[in-house]
Protein backbone atom coordinates (compact mmCIF):
# COMPACT_ATOMS: atom_id res chain seq x y z
CA UNK A 1 0.00 0.00 0.00
CA UNK A 2 1.62 3.00 -1.32
CA UNK A 3 -0.14 5.41 2.20
CA UNK A 4 1.74 2.87 4.24
CA UNK A 5 5.19 2.90 2.48
CA UNK A 6 4.87 6.88 2.77
CA UNK A 7 4.28 6.49 6.12
CA UNK A 8 7.63 3.88 6.58
CA UNK A 9 9.07 6.75 4.88
CA UNK A 10 7.78 9.79 7.39
CA UNK A 11 8.70 7.49 10.20
CA UNK A 12 12.16 6.97 7.73
CA UNK A 13 11.23 2.85 8.01
CA UNK A 14 14.86 1.48 7.37
CA UNK A 15 16.53 4.14 9.65
CA UNK A 16 14.19 4.10 12.25
CA UNK A 17 13.45 0.69 14.91
CA UNK A 18 15.74 2.59 18.05
CA UNK A 19 14.16 1.13 20.86
CA UNK A 20 14.30 4.57 23.11
CA UNK A 21 13.29 4.96 26.92
CA UNK A 22 13.77 7.77 28.81
CA UNK A 23 11.43 10.43 30.16
CA UNK A 24 11.16 14.44 30.25
CA UNK A 25 12.29 15.55 33.44
CA UNK A 26 12.60 18.87 32.97
CA UNK A 27 9.86 21.07 30.71
CA UNK A 28 12.29 24.42 29.42
CA UNK A 29 12.30 23.61 25.91
CA UNK A 30 8.22 22.28 26.28
CA UNK A 31 5.47 23.89 24.30
CA UNK A 32 3.50 23.65 27.48
CA UNK A 33 3.36 24.50 31.09
CA UNK A 34 3.22 21.46 33.46
CA UNK A 35 -0.08 22.50 34.82
CA UNK A 36 -1.34 22.59 31.12
CA UNK A 37 -0.17 19.08 30.70
CA UNK A 38 -1.40 17.62 33.82
CA UNK A 39 -4.77 19.01 32.51
CA UNK A 40 -5.07 16.68 29.61
CA UNK A 41 -4.63 19.66 27.38
CA UNK A 42 -4.27 18.98 22.97
CA UNK A 43 -1.59 20.25 21.18
CA UNK A 44 -2.19 20.17 17.16
CA UNK A 45 0.54 20.50 14.85
CA UNK A 46 0.11 19.95 10.70
CA UNK A 47 2.48 20.67 7.22
CA UNK A 48 3.28 18.54 4.71
CA UNK A 49 5.93 15.72 4.66
CA UNK A 50 7.63 14.31 2.40
CA UNK A 51 6.85 10.95 0.26
CA UNK A 52 8.69 9.01 -1.77
CA UNK A 53 5.97 8.61 -4.82
CA UNK A 54 3.87 11.59 -4.16
CA UNK A 55 4.10 15.14 -4.09
CA UNK A 56 3.85 15.57 -0.17
CA UNK A 57 1.46 13.99 2.66
CA UNK A 58 -0.64 16.93 4.20
CA UNK A 59 -0.38 15.93 7.87
CA UNK A 60 -2.12 16.38 10.87
CA UNK A 61 -0.83 15.48 14.57
CA UNK A 62 -2.61 15.82 17.69
CA UNK A 63 -0.93 14.98 20.76
CA UNK A 64 -3.06 14.20 23.88
CA UNK A 65 -0.32 14.87 27.34
CA UNK A 66 -1.25 12.29 29.99
CA UNK A 67 -1.35 13.89 33.88
CA UNK A 68 2.86 12.61 33.97
CA UNK A 69 3.75 15.19 31.63
CA UNK A 70 6.13 12.51 30.13
CA UNK A 71 3.87 11.38 27.39
CA UNK A 72 0.56 10.98 26.12
CA UNK A 73 -1.50 9.76 22.95
CA UNK A 74 -1.78 10.55 19.79
CA UNK A 75 -3.78 10.56 16.69
CA UNK A 76 -2.01 11.51 13.62
CA UNK A 77 -4.08 11.67 10.33
CA UNK A 78 -1.73 12.04 6.83
CA UNK A 79 -3.81 12.18 3.02
CA UNK A 80 -1.28 11.66 0.56
CA UNK A 81 -1.19 14.75 -2.66
CA UNK A 82 -0.29 13.47 -5.85
CA UNK A 83 0.72 9.71 -6.72
CA UNK A 84 -1.27 6.43 -7.01
CA UNK A 85 -3.30 7.21 -3.37
CA UNK A 86 -4.04 10.86 -3.86
CA UNK A 87 -6.54 11.76 -1.48
CA UNK A 88 -6.93 8.64 0.76
CA UNK A 89 -6.30 9.50 4.34
CA UNK A 90 -5.22 6.87 6.69
CA UNK A 91 -5.58 7.90 10.22
CA UNK A 92 -3.95 6.26 13.20
CA UNK A 93 -2.79 6.13 16.87
CA UNK A 94 -0.32 5.32 19.94
CA UNK A 95 1.24 6.48 22.61
CA UNK A 96 3.81 9.23 22.04
CA UNK A 97 6.85 9.72 24.97
CA UNK A 98 9.37 12.56 25.55
CA UNK A 99 13.20 12.54 25.31
CA UNK A 100 15.03 15.26 26.61
CA UNK A 101 18.11 16.40 28.26
CA UNK A 102 21.32 13.72 28.18
CA UNK A 103 19.13 11.84 26.06
CA UNK A 104 19.30 14.05 23.33
CA UNK A 105 22.04 15.32 21.54
CA UNK A 106 22.41 19.36 22.19
CA UNK A 107 20.07 19.42 25.03
CA UNK A 108 16.66 19.15 22.82
CA UNK A 109 13.89 17.59 23.15
CA UNK A 110 12.13 14.79 21.14
CA UNK A 111 9.08 13.49 21.01
CA UNK A 112 8.78 9.92 19.61
CA UNK A 113 5.72 8.62 18.26
CA UNK A 114 5.18 4.47 19.13
CA UNK A 115 2.37 2.83 16.90
CA UNK A 116 -0.08 1.21 18.53
CA UNK A 117 0.22 -2.25 19.76
CA UNK A 118 0.05 -4.70 16.70
CA UNK A 119 0.89 -1.92 14.32
CA UNK A 120 3.23 -4.18 12.74
CA UNK A 121 3.55 -1.75 9.80
CA UNK A 122 4.94 1.59 10.97
CA UNK A 123 8.30 2.15 12.68
CA UNK A 124 8.23 5.22 16.01
CA UNK A 125 8.08 8.89 14.35
CA UNK A 126 10.74 10.75 15.74
CA UNK A 127 9.89 14.62 16.20
CA UNK A 128 12.45 17.24 17.66
CA UNK A 129 10.60 20.59 18.88
CA UNK A 130 12.93 23.41 17.29
CA UNK A 131 10.88 25.85 19.10
CA UNK A 132 7.22 26.47 20.80
CA UNK A 133 5.37 25.76 17.42
CA UNK A 134 7.55 23.58 15.20
CA UNK A 135 8.46 19.56 14.99
CA UNK A 136 10.70 18.80 12.36
CA UNK A 137 11.20 15.35 11.65
CA UNK A 138 14.10 13.75 12.31
CA UNK A 139 15.75 10.01 12.32
CA UNK A 140 16.31 7.70 15.09
CA UNK A 141 19.85 9.53 15.97
CA UNK A 142 17.78 12.80 16.26
CA UNK A 143 19.36 13.99 13.41
CA UNK A 144 17.50 15.65 10.16
CA UNK A 145 16.34 13.89 7.16
CA UNK A 146 17.95 14.37 3.93
CA UNK A 147 15.04 15.50 1.85
CA UNK A 148 14.61 18.66 -0.04
CA UNK A 149 10.99 18.48 0.86
CA UNK A 150 9.74 20.46 3.54
CA UNK A 151 9.78 18.18 6.79
CA UNK A 152 8.27 20.33 9.88
CA UNK A 153 5.05 20.68 11.14
CA UNK A 154 3.84 23.62 12.53
CA UNK A 155 0.97 24.59 15.62
CA UNK A 156 -2.00 24.90 14.44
Amino acid sequence: MTLTRFSALTLTGALMGLLMTGCDQGHDNATTSSSQRSSGTNQIYGGSLPCDNCDGVDTELALNFSTDSAGGVYNLTETPRGGPEDGQTQKRKGNWKVLSGNAVPGGGTVYVLHPARGDDEHEPIYLLMEDNTTLQLVDERFQPLETDHNDELHRL
